[in-house]
């Protein structure tokens, strides 16, 4: 079984000792860690390097992140393909816009609306987080033969 450890939104620009804790805490048992934009700081993206990050950039990033980071990419991850994008514009029909932005995925993980959000659309599963930031919501999400995913709130 693979654990993957889902973050989005987390807004900071160096990693307070509240939100190591948290990370620390919630994705102590993650083989690897996506985060889906909007990090903002390149400090945070440091920090989060210590594990097996995967990452894009969101519309907040600094300079540095948006140039260090994809706007989008796909992982196959024990047979499962899984696409990442932050999102962007209004929060409404978000879903059907990074729903758009890729081909043949099992899953898309997204941020942007700082909301979390677990549906399918067809036969693929859009997972949100939610935001570290605001509702302190991360996901975690299981791969064996098949995908379970749930959000996990933080204190």
């Amino acid at each position: 079984m693979l654990r993957v450890g889902i973050i989005s939104d987390t807004h900071l620009r160096t990693p307070t000792d509240d939100f190591k804790l948290f990370v620390d805490k919630l994705f102590r048992d993650a083989d690897i860690i996506v985060h889906a934009g909007d990090i903002t700081g390149r400090a945070v993206y440091d920090y989060l390097s210590n594990w097996d990050l995967r990452a894009v950039r969101g519309n907040m990033d600094d300079p540095d992140l948006r140039d260090l980071l994809p706007e989008k990419r796909v992982e196959t991850l024990l047979g499962k393909k899984i696409g990442i994008i932050h999102g962007r514009g209004a929060p409404y029909g978000l879903e059907n816009l990074v729903l758009h932005e890729f081909q043949e995925v099992d899953l898309i993980i997204f941020g942007h609306t700082h909301t979390p959000l677990n549906i399918f659309m067809g036969h693929t599963a859009l997972f949100n987080p939610g935001s570290w930031r605001d509702a302190r919501t991360v996901g975690i999400i299981e791969i064996e033969q098949e995908i379970r995913l749930h959000h996990v709130k933080g204190g």
